[in-house]
């Protein structure tokens, strides 16, 4: 896999964590408790496919069980698809997630990541649907779709479109990355050749298990998202108030900052090994050098601590 955000397992006193667009202050408590007072189900295989879990997600989200897929994290969803299309021509804009896939071929996949990751950009769900080309099908991944106030697409509108395919991550909406946990929407019959595609237990009982109870007590874990926008929008206005930093425009928690004369992986070094604090080095993104970065709002207190030890490097 390529690189990615959050990668605290490289430097072990890490005390602020920047680097990924995960809310990092949810409270999980009544989860962790429920997964304790079930934690004996690791003693027997899951489900062979998660049907209880996507029967439950169905009826929320007003679909059919046959027009949802439910997987293990957004990252296996895009692989999954990449095999099942794997002779068509995908197209990826740039700078997005680097997992996408990119190579050639009959027909034309396009990847649309809304909100987009890392700009935290969005596109307006009017200019989402395909062109009459009857070979072109679109992936769009709304994973950060509980991080913005821009509109999002409709689950109950995708699955009517035979060409259109909609990603959803629960891992981001109840902040659990640990366990791995999304799912997709789509017309029925995409749905199906998928399914021909997905390998039994994909998708781990306490997964399923954490799923079940997030979606049946409707649990938020996110802050107030007019609390979240007025600090991302305070944070990033502070950090265009420093010499040599620019922070852009973002509709989201997260924003790209480029460094006019600094180099994004050392600063990251520096901060993480000698502040404790983790940023996210986003020359991995495909249409972005060394001089860019990727920074994730935390609570006011942090986010300054973090423009004081900026001051220092700049």
């Amino acid at each position: 896999m390529k690189e990615h955000g959050d990668d605290l397992f490289h430097y072990p006193n890490i005390r602020l964590n920047f680097s990924s667009n995960i809310w990092a202050h949810a409270d999980l408590s009544d989860l962790e408790a429920h997964l304790c007072q079930h934690i004996d189900i690791i003693r027997h295989y899951p489900e062979p496919e998660p049907t209880s879990l996507e029967h439950l997600i169905a009826g929320k989200i007003h679909v059919s069980s046959d027009e949802i897929m439910v997987t293990n994290g957004i990252t296996s969803a895009i692989h999954l698809i990449a095999k099942a299309y794997e002779s068509r021509r995908h197209i990826v804009s740039v700078p997005s997630f680097s997992e996408y896939p990119h190579h050639g071929g009959q027909g034309c996949l396009r990847w649309i990541c809304n909100p987009n990751n890392p700009t935290g950009m969005c596109v307006s769900s009017t200019e989402l649907y395909p062109s009459d080309d009857e070979n072109e099908l679109f992936v769009i991944d709304q994973s950060y779709e509980d991080y913005t106030t821009a509109t999002m697409l409709r689950d109950e509108d995708i699955v009517k479109h035979g060409r259109m395919i909609l990603l959803h991550s629960m891992t981001k909406k109840y902040c659990i990355p640990g366990l791995r946990l999304g799912y997709l929407t789509a017309h029925r019959d995409i749905i199906a050749k998928l399914r021909e595609f997905r390998t039994p237990w994909s998708v781990n009982s306490l997964a399923i298990e954490a799923g079940k109870y997030l979606v049946t007590h409707d649990i938020n874990v996110l802050p107030s998202i007019d609390w979240m926008r007025k600090e991302t929008e305070w944070f990033r206005e502070s950090i265009n108030q420093m010499e040599g930093l620019e922070a852009f425009p973002t509709q989201t928690n997260f924003f790209l900052v480029r460094l006019k004369h600094l180099n994004s992986s050392l600063l990251k070094e520096n901060l993480a090994t000698k502040e404790g604090i983790l940023i996210r080095d986003a020359s991995s993104f495909e249409g972005l050098d060394d001089h860019y970065i990727r920074l994730a709002t935390q609570l006011h207190e942090e986010n300054e601590t973090l423009l004081t030890c900026l001051k220092q490097y700049l």
